[in-house]
């Protein structure tokens, strides 16, 4: 019968002094528990906003330096395409016939934006003749208009850097392509 009292006992301890013992425990410490897990949720947030803050600040940082040295890059990247644009433009719309007034003028000496030749008065010469044969001729790479911008861009290396220029003002006032001008810009850069 003692293994029975001793059985009732446990039992009691475990379903009816260990669960008021742990309430009244809750009860007392509960407070500083919570300070303690207020505190450390705090201190976890203020690491994170920080940290945050840190990032946003470097992005911040970033942004102004692309703003401040890249801009005037953009700028000139942006008018050497509208440039190229509008030149086209207006080689399609003298093609088409649509407009026969000469071009803003251009820094291709006496030829126009358009790409034919002014005659002495200042209108178009009676044959239209096509910058681009004109200054291929000069460029250091024999048939550029024929070649893909990777074969071009794989004979820029061997390139003096004036022949570079010249095929650099070339490309950027007709076709404009992008692969073209940076390998001559990271050249320039490099050397």
């Amino acid at each position: 019968m003692s293994s029975d009292k001793e059985t009732a006992e446990r039992a009691k301890e475990l379903l009816v002094y260990g669960p008021i013992g742990l309430a009244l425990f809750v009860r007392d410490s509960a407070p500083q528990f919570m300070r303690m897990f207020v505190a450390r949720g705090r201190t976890e947030l203020d690491q994170r906003r920080r940290a945050v803050g840190e990032q946003i600040g470097q992005v911040r940082s970033l942004g102004e330096t692309a703003a401040t040295d890249g801009g005037p890059e953009v700028l000139r990247m942006l008018s050497t395409g509208l440039a190229a644009l509008r030149e086209k433009a207006e080689e399609a719309l003298v093609a088409l016939g649509v407009s026969d007034a000469p071009a803003s003028a251009g820094t291709h000496g006496d030829a126009d934006v358009a790409g034919t030749a002014r005659a002495p008065d200042g209108g178009h010469a009676a044959e239209p003749e096509r910058l681009a044969y004109r200054d291929t001729a000069n460029l250091a790479i024999p048939g550029y208009d024929d070649l893909s911008a990777s074969q071009i861009v794989d004979r820029l290396d061997d390139l003096s850097p004036a022949d570079r220029d010249a095929i650099h003002d070339y490309e950027a006032t007709h076709r404009a392509r992008h692969t073209i001008l940076g390998k001559i810009e990271q050249l320039s850069h490099g050397s």
